[in-house]
């Protein structure tokens, strides 16, 4: 089989070294036409007869024989506790190493069972019963023996799953009992659970905009784009978008210890991981997200699973998951009429109408009515693909060669997507393979520019601090309606299965826009390189505060105080005891009483501090977010006060979402 790698240098250095190609193909970018770049390089022949095959790494009988084996000699020495947990991680190998249809995996799935029973781990003995009880008879049904054992085993597992809902129910009725003895006061760590859940938008919903409340609209014009404002002030913490996924993707190294599907942590005491019943590659935390991925992504990757990882463009993105989003999504959308208690395959025509044109200048009338006024007028939901196909892509505006590497890439991945619908019985033609080809670019270029990282939150128990680590990646149609500001006044945080909660990180006053930052923060970089970053990736010119302002960090520690009046900086160089009121309104301003005022309240971040570190996060947000007020009301921007304290609200969040070890 040939990578991925191989195949884009190949072409790419055909194409670059060529002249007459060089300069078509740069005229079909400048153009948008991604139809015209996709048959170019498929007029190659080298890229014509490109075939690829399965490349995965399947189950291996053998290995599962022997890794069961020496689990049972484990557990003839087992002495500990530490014991028992190191026979389940060896049965855990062999389980992902064996055929689902085979006694082995049978024998695993149990013995991890009961071992985890032994450990009164009741919730991880559940999870592996209904893993096997989810297999189904036909499995087993080749010989009269088979079936005996495979009926056997299950009674097994019916009988263990009663014993573990005897003795959570036990367990339930202790912990009430427990808890009416205790103070409904008495605080706890955030840390005792994997993942929170979602919360609800603050408000009411918006009448068109499915993952906001009516305190944000989206507006329109030529300078800003599509962009959200706030309809009233809104105080900060407030929850301004709740949005679900359309599709996502795990990164390489997040495969071992996330799940594939919701991506919660398997690396929690009473985690539990669940093979893929064709691939010994990714892990699932329960039969429910297995069957789910499945059936709705992940039966047409699994065979070629292995293409999306193994090349080595640059480190980082042979690590990250673009590829694998870009397919997702087209897989999602191209089948998304299939009847899922049916086994026929059938690609959808109106997604296959709406990349026949694959042109982004000259674009298609029809298609622009059936996505205009959407948000404004229409429903906008970000589970509608309409939403996704109108997500800015660049496509015009990147260099050729650029252009070139993803087209490349486009082809290469709607080729494995053939032989896999190929092994489903659907029929497809040379143009069909180039609308999909043509679908596949346009969520590259889409994804480069609009997709979001996925997040898990680890506690460095040293610093106190919740490190970010990226999971994978999504498309999050609503967040992507967010503009870019060096110094943004929301925060993103990732929730379980791919939901991203979006809150305001301070004030944001009646008419004012809602910013995202998916560039460098001012605070890291200097204005130069961040613009630089922005207009490279993004085609736009910064025009923040932050960048018109040329702000420079680190910041002065002496404040500058605004007038509650009129809201203007006031020139401390005028303002004596003689003279104490603001130049611009004449507002009395008793300079002394704000600066006692600012003391007391700085005192409550130190307050608030002190309680993350203990862990009482839910504690310390009202002192961060009274603060907070206090600096909106009486300080300039950008002041060192509100940076630390927004810090402080972040980290407090970080412990609210998904989290690991």
């Amino acid at each position: 089989n040939i990578l991925l790698d191989k195949f884009r240098r190949v072409v790419h250095d055909t194409v670059s070294q060529e002249e007459p190609l060089t300069t078509q193909f740069a005229r079909l970018s400048a153009s948008g036409d991604r139809q015209g770049m996709v048959r170019m390089l498929m007029e190659m022949s080298y890229v014509a007869n490109l075939k690829p095959g399965d490349l995965y790494e399947g189950k291996n009988d053998a290995q599962a024989a022997q890794l069961y084996e020496k689990s049972v000699g484990a557990a003839i020495e087992s002495r500990d506790e530490h014991a028992e947990i190191r026979t389940c991680n060896i049965l855990t190998q062999a389980l992902f190493a064996a055929s689902a249809n085979g006694r082995v995996f049978l024998d695993a799935i149990c013995e991890r069972a009961r071992r985890f029973y032994s450990l009164r781990v009741y919730a991880s003995c559940l999870r592996d019963c209904e893993c096997m009880l989810a297999l189904p008879a036909s499995f087993y049904d080749n010989s009269a023996e088979n079936v005996k054992y495979f009926v056997q085993r299950r009674k097994e597992c019916l009988q263990l799953e009663r014993e573990c809902f005897r003795k959570l129910e036990a367990l339930s009725s202790r912990k009430r009992g427990i808890r009416r003895r205790t103070s409904s006061s008495s605080s706890s760590s955030s840390r005792s659970s994997s993942s929170g859940t979602p919360p609800t938008i603050d408000g009411k919903p918006h009448s068109c905009l499915v993952s906001c409340p009516d305190s944000v609209e989206l507006q329109v014009d030529e300078a800003r784009g599509r962009h959200l404002v706030a309809t009233r002030d809104i105080r900060p913490g407030t929850i301004l978008i709740v949005d679900r996924p359309f599709s996502f993707s795990t990164d390489a190294s997040a495969l071992d210890r996330n799940c594939l599907h919701c991506h919660a942590t398997l690396k929690l005491e009473d985690s539990v991981r669940i093979p893929c019943r064709n691939c010994q590659t990714v892990a699932f935390c329960t039969e429910v997200c297995r069957k789910e991925a499945w059936e709705t992504y992940h039966q047409y990757e699994c065979s070629v699973f292995n293409y999306f990882f193994k090349n080595s463009l640059n480190n980082e993105r042979q690590q990250s998951s673009y590829l694998l989003l870009a397919y997702r999504t087209t897989v999602i959308q191209a089948l998304s009429l299939r009847n899922r208690t049916e086994t026929t395959c059938v690609l959808n025509p109106d997604f296959l109408r709406y990349h026949a044109n694959g042109n982004a200048k000259d674009k298609d009338n029809d298609i622009s009515k059936e996505c205009a006024d959407l948000g404004s007028k229409r429903t906008y939901s970000p589970l509608d693909y309409r939403t996704v196909f109108q997500l800015e892509t660049h496509c015009a505006d990147v260099e050729p060669h650029v252009n070139l590497i993803r087209t490349v890439e486009a082809i290469f991945l709607a080729k494995c997507l053939i032989l896999v619908l190929n092994k489903l019985d659907v029929v497809c033609t040379t143009e069909t393979l180039i609308v999909l080809a043509v679908a596949m670019l346009h969520h590259l270029q889409a994804i480069n520019c609009n997709a979001y990282e996925i997040i898990e939150n680890v506690h460095d128990e040293a610093t106190h601090v919740w490190e970010p680590r990226n999971i994978g990646a999504a498309i999050y149609s609503t967040v992507s309606l967010v503009n870019h500001s060096c110094y943004p006044n929301m925060v993103r945080h990732s929730y379980p299965n791919g939901i991203v909660v979006v809150r305001s990180l301070r004030f944001i006053g009646k008419g004012c826009e809602i910013f995202d930052c998916y560039g460098p923060h001012f605070l890291s970089e200097r204005k130069l390189y961040r613009r630089e970053f922005l207009w490279k990736k993004y085609r736009f010119l910064c025009g923040c505060d932050a960048c018109k302002q040329n702000w420079k960090f680190p910041l002065p520690e002496i404040m500058n105080y605004k007038c509650t009046a009129c809201l203007e900086p006031i020139d401390l160089s005028i303002i004596d005891a003689t003279n104490q009121r603001c130049a611009k309104c004449e507002k009395i301003v008793d300079l002394k009483r704000i600066e006692k005022q600012l003391c007391k309240s700085i005192q409550k971040r130190l307050s608030a501090i002190a309680k993350m570190y203990q862990g009482n996060y839910k504690d310390a947000m009202p002192l961060l977010f009274k603060h907070a007020d206090f600096i909106n009301k009486h300080l300039t921007e950008p002041n060192i006060e509100g940076i630390k304290t927004e810090q402080c609200i972040v980290q407090c969040y970080n412990s609210l979402g998904s989290i690991s070890v």
